[in-house]
């Protein structure tokens, strides 16, 4: 999943992981940011070293499915749109990368308050950036609007399943 704060990533993944029968990788920046707390970027380092990590380990334990939350797109973005950096150490973890489908969301979901969210304002244009990326870098990826169950049946049937 890839996609703006608060576009529904984390409801889609659950639900194609179960359709799937697939692995589901939760983002890892919940479990290592202190909501509220100041962060870094090499926070952010770390929250890239173990979503890899956590991936690596999905991908390994079965041969079929993994249906990731988040990767390192967005933390790329969000290392750009915050820092303007993009560290030599996720760049090799980048390259080393199993290949894989990107599942952009577009922000049509409301916005849902958290404390680890920051951009609630400008959802439409970081979701124009992301797929600028996958554009401009030629990644498979498709792009799904509507509710929970339109999105699940648009990237289920262009898999094709």
């Amino acid at each position: 999943m890839t996609g703006a704060e608060s576009s529904g990533k984390t409801t889609l993944g659950e639900c194609l992981a179960e359709r799937l029968g697939a692995l589901f990788v939760p983002e890892a920046s919940r479990d290592l940011l202190t909501p509220g707390a100041p962060y870094d970027e090499h926070d952010i380092i770390r929250i890239g070293q173990e979503q890899v990590r956590r991936e690596e380990a999905a991908v390994q334990a079965t041969p079929d499915w993994v249906v990731a939350d988040t990767d390192l797109l967005v933390l790329r973005i969000w290392l750009a749109e915050r820092f303007g950096l993009w560290p030599d150490t996720l760049g090799i973890l980048w390259q080393k990368a199993a290949p894989r489908l990107y599942v952009l969301t577009a922000p049509e979901m409301p916005w849902e308050p958290d404390p680890l969210r920051e951009n609630s304002h400008d959802r439409e244009r970081l979701h124009a950036r992301y797929r600028e990326w996958l554009v401009e870098n030629n990644s498979a990826f498709i792009e799904v609007r509507g509710s929970v169950e339109e999105r699940v049946d648009q990237v289920l049937a262009q898999i094709g399943l």
